[in-house]
């Protein structure tokens, strides 16, 4: 996530840098759910020094990805997929109404970026990393139409979470239906289509809240 001041892009700070990289390691699972670490081990992984590290460990805490345990070390939260379950059902009003102010506010050369990724992703097919980096491509264009940085910031660890969840079922989850579902709500974000944008963003959260569940008994069963 990047602020913007006064429509010049700000450079992140040093603990929002550390944010990023802690943040794209639990997401592509090297930092494995589950796993203690120390905070030396995430300061050696960052390289910027405890400061920034310690600040980035206190928000990854608060969005529940990392759990401190005194004396012990920092427990890397397990990908749950009861509690994934939870996060669709906050997540879904906010994507509503970021997809809602998009497709309102977005400008000419923003509604052809959006389209170039609807092809994108239209072409992805079971290719997940290709798929999650599209999906963060679009969710930070769409944060930027939408124009709500209260709405961007209660999104993005809703969205870690769910990344972390693709990444460690990426081998048994089709992606066609989140994909498709992704592409039709996109296009119609671009072309203005303000109803047709929120019913196609309601079935992909409704796509993946069934995956989701699938999961869960598939985890039950084992």
């Amino acid at each position: 996530m990047r602020d913007r001041v006064n429509g010049a892009q700000r450079q992140p700070s040093l603990a929002e840098q550390a944010y990023d990289v802690l943040e794209h390691q639990l997401v592509t699972l090297q930092l494995a759910p589950g796993a203690i670490v120390s905070e030396a081990q995430l300061n050696e992984r960052v390289g910027l020094g405890r400061t920034p590290v310690r600040e980035a460990m206190q928000r990854l805490a608060q969005q529940r990805l990392i759990r401190v345990m005194p004396r012990k070390g920092l427990l890397i939260e397990p990908v749950d997929s009861g509690a994934l379950l939870q996060v669709l059902e906050a997540r879904r009003p906010l994507e509503q109404q970021t997809v809602r102010l998009a497709a309102l506010n977005a400008r000419d050369e923003q509604r052809s970026a959006l389209a170039g990724i609807a092809r994108a992703l239209a072409v992805s097919h079971d290719r997940h990393d290709e798929f999650l980096r599209l999906e963060v491509e679009l969710d930070d264009l769409l944060d930027t139409c939408a124009g709500n940085p209260y709405l961007q910031a209660a999104l993005a660890p809703l969205r870690t979470h769910c990344r972390r969840f693709w990444y460690l079922h990426q081998a048994r989850l089709p992606l066609s239906e989140v994909i498709t579902g992704l592409s039709s709500m996109v296009r119609l974000v671009a072309r203005r289509d303000c109803n047709g944008a929120l019913k196609a963003a309601d079935g992909v959260m409704s796509v993946i809240e069934r995956l989701a569940g699938g999961a869960r008994t598939q985890a039950a069963s084992v």
